[in-house]
C-alpha cells in the first residue's frame, strides 16, 4: 500500500514503472506470441497482433473501464511568443523530449554494437545467427525498447490531450504513427522522423485555413494518393538483394 501511495505522489517514479512495465509485456508479448510464428510469413504475425492487441484492449477494459479519466501532471501551460508565431510551453517540452529520444535511437543504432547487431538481424536472421549474433535477445531487447518508447509517447501525448481512455491512442496515435511510417518509407528511421512532421504540419495547415470538421478527409484522401503514386514512400529502407 504505502508503495503505491508514492507511486501516486511521485510523478517521476510513476513514469518510470510505466515504461518499465511497457519494456516488460512488450517482452513476453515477443517471446510467446511473435517468436513462435517468426518463419511463418508476414500474414500469420499479423493476426497473432491483432489477437494480443484485442486480448491487452478487454484486459484495460476489465481492469480499468471505458470511462475517461483526467491525465494532468502539472506540466507546462504558459505560452512563449516568437515573432508573429506563439508556442505553448507543453509543446515545446515534448518536441525536445521526442527529438532527444529520435536522436538517441538513432546514435544507439548507428554507434553500439547492439545496433549493428539490429541492423545485421534486420537484414537476415539466419546469417546473424551463424555470425555469432544472439538473435532471440537481441529481437526480445528491440521489442522490449520499442515497449518502453510507445509508453513514453503514449504519456507525451496523454499529457497534449490532458485525459486518457481507452480509445486514445488507436486513431489519434497509432494509426497516424503508422501513417507517418508509411509516408517516410517503412523501416527508415529517418523517413518516420520526416513523414511525422508532414503529417503534423499538414494537419495543422488544414485546420487553420481549411476545415478542422474535414481535416481527416483530407489527410486520408492524401494519404490514399501519395500510396499508390510512391508505395515504398519518400525514403525507403536500403534492403540488401537476396541472390
Amino acid at each position: 500500500m504505502f508503495a503505491l501511495i508514492s507511486i501516486k505522489k511521485n510523478i517521476f517514479l510513476a513514469v518510470f514503472c510505466g515504461i518499465s512495465v511497457g519494456y516488460i509485456i512488450n517482452v513476453i508479448v515477443e517471446r510467446f506470441a511473435y517468436r513462435p510464428v517468426r518463419f511463418s510469413g508476414r500474414i500469420t504475425p499479423t493476426i497473432s497482433a491483432v489477437g494480443i492487441a484485442y486480448i491487452m484492449r478487454n484486459i484495460i477494459l476489465r481492469v480499468w473501464g471505458a470511462e475517461t479519466y483526467l491525465f494532468n501532471i502539472e506540466l507546462g501551460g504558459t505560452q512563449v511568443e516568437f515573432g508573429n508565431f506563439i508556442f505553448g510551453t507543453l509543446q515545446i517540452y515534448i518536441f525536445f523530449i521526442a527529438i532527444s529520444l529520435m536522436l538517441l535511437i538513432s546514435l544507439l543504432i548507428k554507434r553500439t554494437k547492439l545496433g549493428q547487431s539490429v541492423i545485421a538481424i534486420s537484414q537476415s536472421i539466419p546469417t546473424s545467427a551463424l555470425m555469432g549474433v544472439p538473435v532471440n535477445k537481441i529481437i526480445s531487447m528491440v521489442y522490449g525498447i520499442g515497449g518502453a518508447l510507445g509508453v513514453i509517447g503514449g504519456i507525451l501525448f496523454c499529457i497534449y490531450y490532458d485525459n486518457i481512455f481507452i480509445g486514445i491512442g488507436f486513431m489519434l496515435g497509432t494509426l497516424k504513427a503508422w501513417m507517418s511510417s508509411v509516408f517516410g518509407g517503412i523501416g527508415s528511421l529517418k523517413g518516420a522522423i520526416i513523414g511525422a512532421m508532414i503529417l503534423g504540419l499538414s494537419e495543422s495547415f488544414i485546420s487553420g485555413y481549411v476545415s478542422t470538421t474535414y481535416r481527416d478527409v483530407f489527410i486520408f484522401g492524401f494519404f490514399i494518393i501519395f500510396i499508390i503514386i510512391r508505395p515504398q514512400g519518400l525514403f525507403p529502407a536500403q534492403i540488401s538483394e537476396k541472390l
